[in-house]
């Protein structure tokens, strides 16, 4: 039944899987399989394509492999998304970083991003002031 359950998780858009991380299975690269959401450390990642060695998805290289999913929240000063390196950034929402809230800049996209919001001279990020 448990199998089951993993595989109906895999039809889930991916704001409802945010609110169910455990029904996912943990990464194990050899398992992985494009289109498939999987675990790691507690942050889910939709597989882009399957994975051709052991490097897990938080790794140098893999963002053409794995993508961070957002957890649930409104991108807004208010209600800032956890940065996660690698994930898709938006221009006009709010991630909160180190104890900070920066917003993407009108037109800076950032898909996937990977500098963080406190990257020196990184025009794309702008701090949002409390």
């Amino acid at each position: 039944r448990e199998i089951l359950l993993r595989a109906a998780a895999q039809t889930l858009p991916e704001d409802v899987a945010v609110t169910v991380p455990l029904m996912y299975p943990a990464w194990d690269w050899q398992s992985c399989k494009r289109d498939m959401i999987v675990n790691y450390n507690g942050q889910l990642y939709r597989v882009l394509n399957t994975p051709t060695d052991n490097r897990p998805p938080d790794a140098e290289g893999m963002l053409a492999v794995y993508r961070p999913i957002d957890r649930e929240h409104a991108g807004t000063a208010d209600d800032p998304i956890p940065w996660v390196y690698g994930m898709d950034c938006h221009a006009g929402k709010c991630y909160r970083y180190n104890g900070k809230v920066y917003q993407v800049a009108e037109g800076g996209d950032m898909i996937p991003c990977t500098w963080p919001p406190d990257t020196p001279g990184m025009w794309q990020w702008e701090e949002v002031q409390a």
